[in-house]
């Protein structure tokens, strides 16, 4: 009898390494740039509101966001910290995309201590901006 190992990563789609698509980046960023600094309502028409859920848990924003200017990492962030409150589709708990990219920024060493207090004053998973402690032992 042969005994084999379960990995329940393997059942976790957020946790396979794909690589997003440049355009629906770039869809992200435009509409993140395009909100207001004020304020913690988001303006996003329907279909972005949908096409962009599946970027809330992404596994591919590490990779995705070496490439992206820091100004634009920061509306990301703001963009999915806010947008996990006020859409039911982008729930993401540990695995937000804001976690992902709050460690891209502080591999550069541009993340803020005002940034780090904004995104804790404006959401309520207990997640961000760090994830998980499990997943960073």
């Amino acid at each position: 009898m042969a005994v084999d190992t379960f990995d329940p990563k393997q059942f976790d789609p957020s946790s396979v390494k794909r690589s997003l698509d440049a355009a629906l980046v770039e869809r992200a960023v435009s509409c993140a740039l395009a909100q207001p600094r004020a304020g913690s309502e988001l303006a996003l028409a329907a279909e972005d509101v949908l096409a962009l859920a599946p970027l809330a848990v992404h596994a591919g924003w590490l990779e995705a966001g070496q490439e992206l200017a820091s100004d634009n990492l920061v509306a990301l962030i703001r963009l999915f910290t806010l947008g996990e409150g006020q859409f039911s589709t982008w729930q993401a708990g540990a695995k937000s995309a804001v976690v992902k990219l709050v460690r891209v920024l502080k591999q550069r060493g541009e993340m803020t201590p005002e940034l780090t207090t904004w995104i804790k004053a404006n959401t309520d998973n207990r997640f961000l901006p760090y994830g998980d402690l499990m997943d960073r032992l």
